[in-house]
């Protein structure tokens, strides 16, 4: 195993909780995985309970916050409302705009933002907030049904060769 491979198993390790685990091993043995289906629908949930990492872990403190502040200053539009059922810290964003559904800035919102729900969200033990549109999808990969498709075929020629036909 190259050492690029294992620093990413590492990785994984830290960050993946056991329900994490469990799902990712899971999708090995079944051979899918994991996609992101649906659209957003403007209900502002992840506005309002965020969960916000630093150093790839989910923050558990305030001291946690404070430090990655002075990494990231624009995380100051988040303010923090309490704890999930696993002990993780959940903010709100001021930045969210009620009425429009909407980031005041969501043009320019934070990647955090943009590219919610991410997949590691999935692998961390996460959920994505009830309603929102959002969901993820256990699939079987493309090319996985595609090479499928081409060796039954390709087995099926290969027969009707070998038969005369």
């Amino acid at each position: 195993m190259d050492n690029t491979n294992g620093n990413s198993f590492i990785a994984r390790l830290k960050r993946y909780s056991i329900l994490g685990w469990f799902r990712a091993i899971r999708l090995k043995c079944s051979g899918k995985k994991v996609v992101v289906t649906g659209s957003c629908n403007l209900c502002g949930r992840c506005c309002r309970r965020v969960s916000l990492e630093a150093g790839g872990r989910w923050l558990r403190s305030e001291a946690e916050f404070n430090r990655l502040l002075t990494i990231y200053p624009e995380y100051r539009r988040f303010s923090l409302t309490g704890r999930d059922s696993q002990g993780f810290l959940l903010f709100t964003c001021s930045w969210y705009d009620e009425p429009s559904g909407v980031c005041r800035d969501h043009e320019n919102r934070l990647e955090i933002c943009r590219s919610y729900p991410d997949i590691d969200l999935y692998f961390t033990g996460g959920e994505i907030h009830g309603g929102c549109g959002y969901q993820f999808s256990e699939v079987v990969p493309f090319e996985k049904i595609l090479k499928r498709e081409l060796d039954t075929q390709h087995g099926s020629r290969r027969k009707k060769k070998s038969t005369g036909d």
